[in-house]
């Protein structure tokens, strides 16, 4: 009996170890297990990451695109019949979307007579191209470019706001408008134009004549360094001045106090400033994703 009772307990002994045995192995399989999703999961995570930074690096591109101009008269498109269709800015618009094929908007920031002080911030024409750009926006995401052309109205010597204006004084104008505008919509781009030629008897309203022209001329280097102090400014194209420079075909002729003078573009010269103004708004566009 007590060898039996030896036996009884070798029994349950060797039944207890097997258990034993048996939960350590179930706990083992069960950690591999755990193991084997927390791999799958890591690697379902990065896979997606991965396709995350290639979306990012390919770049999405935006479902429409946003052009707002900031000018004078000439934006404007004084003396034109139809300048909602004529004006530089509505051919541009036209200009861009069939080479891009992407949906464009247009905002004509142009006013007749205005110098740099009048884009100045918080004044009123500054904050309607804001306003535009910030709607445009918010409508569809896409990227604000803005295209500035001023100078022409600065270069008169007499009557329009702060002439004569200095290159000094432009420049320092210049930059706070495009500081401003930076500042409003962070993610701008701003083509800064060169302002074209104008006859040197230019005798309007205001007094530009050929001392005008010549401020006008020495406006163009300040632009320059202008474009060389922000990665989002782009230069404007030479071909503003050449291109216009005693072509008196592409302007209206109009009756001044020193004769018939050459100042605004006329429908053919309004197209052709557009085609300027396109070719290199489609080079910084195309940097974001549009060819």
């Amino acid at each position: 009996r007590g060898f039996g009772q030896f036996a009884d307990k070798r029994d349950t002994c060797k039944l207890t170890l097997r258990n034993i045995v048996h939960t350590s192995a179930m706990k083992h399989h069960n950690n591999l297990l755990l193991l084997f999703l927390l791999l799958l999961t890591s690697l379902s995570l990065n896979a997606a990451a991965m396709r995350g930074h290639e979306d990012d690096a390919q770049g999405k591109a935006p479902t429409s695109i946003n052009l707002v101009f900031i000018g004078n008269s000439i934006t404007a498109g004084a003396t034109l019949s139809d300048p909602s269709r004529q004006a530089p800015p509505a051919l541009c618009r036209d200009m861009v979307e069939k080479a891009t094929g992407v949906h464009t908007n247009v905002y004509n920031g142009g006013h007749s007579g205005i110098t740099t002080f009048g884009f100045m911030p918080g004044r009123r024409d500054f904050v309607k191209v804001v306003d535009a750009a910030l709607r445009f926006q918010k409508a569809n995401g896409g990227v604000v470019y803005f295209s500035i052309m001023l100078g022409t109205n600065d270069s008169a010597c007499t009557t329009t706001e702060g002439a004569p204006v200095s290159p000094e004084t432009y420049g320092r104008n210049m930059r706070t408008i495009i500081d401003s505008l930076i500042h409003a919509v962070p993610s701008c781009r701003i083509l800064l134009n060169y302002p074209i030629w104008y006859s040197p008897n230019t005798h309007n309203g205001a007094r530009y004549l050929q001392e005008g022209l010549d401020r006008l001329r020495s406006y163009y280097p300040v632009i320059d360094t202008i474009v060389d102090e922000y990665t989002q400014v782009y230069g404007g194209s030479s071909k503003a001045w050449r291109g216009f420079k005693n072509r008196k075909k592409l302007f209206t002729a109009e009756k001044g106090r020193s004769g018939t003078f050459y100042l605004h573009p006329n429908a053919q010269g309004a197209h052709r400033l557009a085609e300027i103004w396109t070719e290199r708004l489609l080079d910084i566009i195309a940097e974001d994703g549009h060819q």
